[in-house]
């Protein structure tokens, strides 16, 4: 409807607003082939929105009394930084905030199937000038285009959950987070100003094309709002399914 050509930016936007932010962003990016303006403009629109989103998201939860549980699942779902989530659960209560990093990292987990999936039909389909023949593909060119850290996430994830933590006890493996936890913050630094540096926000002006960029974020994060609230009636309002027990 708003007849946006240019195809890898609007798949990295809707996957930044529909899994986790920059870091979706980022992965599809790279999976699609988006140009580096593309990236830099999508990773700018989902940092000011996840901003906004943290600090007025939790005020309208308390206000209509949505309670802990579907505000913090309401919250893990669309607000689109891990980091900020964390942030926004933390102001609705302790049991949001076990509800919002336990949504997100189910939504982290995705990225590597979404990065795949989009890889895959991109050098299939829309690269294939969208002619359906479906030309054929080798290992080597999926291969190119999935971002690497992808498969970091899942080796770290297998190895924390199968090796460390039965090996020395959840009280060890949140000290080593503690500890890990401080480089990741300035690693996260480091390329965040890497891609400041690298943004041009003269070039970025003309990529607006009249507002365009940003209709698409406000109405598919509108969309995934909507969904999301959806879903959290069905699955946590009690009223169709028994209430989870978080102390497990």
């Amino acid at each position: 409807m708003l007849k946006i050509d240019n195809k890898p930016f609007v798949i990295t936007v809707a996957t930044a607003t529909s899994v986790c932010g920059t870091s979706a962003a980022i992965a599809v990016g790279a999976a699609s082939k988006a140009k580096k303006n593309d990236l830099s403009l999508a990773v700018s629109i989902s940092i000011i929105f996840t901003v906004l989103m943290m600090v007025f998201e939790p005020i309208i939860i308390r206000a209509v009394g949505l309670g802990e549980v579907m505000g913090g699942a309401l919250i893990g779902g669309t607000v689109d930084s891990t980091g900020a989530v964390t942030v926004a659960g933390t102001a609705l209560g302790e049991t949001a905030q076990t509800v919002v990093v336990l949504v997100k990292s189910i939504q982290n987990i995705l990225i590597g199937f979404i990065a795949f999936a989009v890889a895959v039909f991109f050098a299939t389909k829309v690269e294939n000038n969208g002619n359906g023949s479906g030309r054929k593909i080798g290992a080597s060119e999926i291969w190119y285009r999935l971002p690497k850290f992808i498969l970091g996430f899942f080796e770290a994830s297998l190895l924390a959950s199968f090796v460390v933590l039965p090996a020395v006890g959840k009280e060890t493996v949140s000290a080593i987070n503690g500890v890990l936890d401080q480089y990741k913050n300035w690693a996260f630094v480091l390329a965040f100003t890497s891609i400041g540096l690298d943004t041009n926000f003269r070039e970025l002006k003309e990529q607006f094309q009249g507002g365009k960029p940003l209709t698409l974020y406000v109405v598919g994060q509108l969309f995934n709002i909507v969904l999301t609230f959806a879903a959290v009636y069905l699955l946590l309002s009690g009223k169709f399914f028994p209430l989870p027990n978080l102390a497990v």
